[in-house]
């Protein structure tokens, strides 16, 4: 991949959490799917297959707290999985939920974006510094954490 030898833009500050942090989380994403492509698989695909690769079985409940996904957006990345062959259904400890699992389609499409997703992941860190990347990954699990119990919070 060819670095391309220009300035990094400045952005100005945005003075909401909320902008700044889905500005960062685009940019990011950009770059992964940028890596990723190359597998045919998109960073949050990834990030599914990853989490029922570690969880077999997970119900949709589970894998939604874990990633911050609201149902909606859960049950959409789901159906596109399970269409594409990378999931199936899985029976749950609970029979009410329904949980999922890798297929053998799915276990060999995140193995092969396991080392674009890596190649991203070095290059945005090597960056940042490791200081700045520790920093910034305890900063966003607080911040994510804050977010969660304002929400619980509310009347």
């Amino acid at each position: 991949m060819a670095v391309k030898n220009r300035k990094p833009e400045i952005l100005p500050d945005l003075p909401c959490a909320c902008a700044t942090t889905r500005r960062a989380a685009r940019a990011i994403t950009q770059l992964y799917d940028h890596r990723l492509h190359e597998a045919g698989i998109e960073a949050a695909q990834f990030g599914l297959l990853a989490v029922l690769d570690r969880m077999p079985g997970a119900s949709q409940a589970v894998q939604g707290r874990l990633l911050a996904m609201d149902k909606t957006t859960l049950s959409r990345n789901f159906k596109l999985l399970k269409r594409r062959g990378w999931i199936e259904p899985s029976p749950g400890k609970d029979e009410r939920e329904r949980g999922y699992r890798l297929t053998r389609a799915g276990r060999e499409r995140l193995q092969a974006a396991k080392p674009l997703w890596k190649a991203a992941q070095d290059r945005l860190q090597s960056i940042v510094g490791t200081r700045a990347w520790q920093t910034t990954l305890e900063t966003l699990r607080a911040l994510t954490q804050a977010a969660h119990a304002a929400q619980q919070a509310e009347p």
